[in-house]
């Protein structure tokens, strides 16, 4: 299984992810963790060493 952490402040993302690869998650071929900032994407690394992908949104303000 491919887990993937997802850091995005956006509230629908999570969502979105999960209808669309809602196939791939029940057929255990992806795990998803989300978290909701950068600070946040770090605690849930260390929670989670064995995560394979980062996807993040780069915002500059």
């Amino acid at each position: 299984m491919t887990k993937i952490l997802v850091a995005d402040d956006e509230v629908d993302l999570e969502m979105l992810i999960k209808q669309k690869f809602r196939q791939k998650i029940r057929e255990q071929q992806y795990e998803f963790i989300f978290s909701v900032n950068g600070n946040d994407a770090l605690e849930k690394i260390k929670q989670n060493p064995d995560i394979d992908i980062v996807l993040s949104d780069n915002q500059h303000a």
